[in-house]
């Protein structure tokens, strides 16, 4: 992967591993999905799932552009990121879809 590509992506696959961990919560669900009821059990099986693909591909990402010893903290960091990115974003989309 490109020098320029690393960052973003290991950035961007945590986020989506802690957006699809967020979304198998069901009150989360109800916020952002369906009001109705809260999410099937395949779907919340199939959301662990991705959200747990998309976490070791980016440990892999950093270990293997970085090495083993930058590369978890790198990857630790981003953990982070993506974590209160994805807070700050299921915030701000739950005030803005109740009105």
């Amino acid at each position: 992967m490109p020098d320029a590509l690393m960052l973003p992506g290991l950035f961007g696959l945590c986020y989506f591993a802690f957006a699809a961990l967020a979304l198998s919560v069901e009150r989360h669900w109800r916020d952002l999905v369906d009001p109705r009821r809260g999410p099937p059990r395949r779907t919340v099986f199939r959301l662990r799932l991705a959200a747990l693909l998309c976490l070791a591909a980016a440990l892999s990402v950093a270990v293997r552009h970085d090495g083993t010893g930058f590369g978890i903290l790198l990857w630790a960091l981003a953990l982070s990121a993506g974590a209160l990115a994805v807070a700050a974003t299921v915030t701000w989309r739950t005030r803005s879809v109740r009105g």
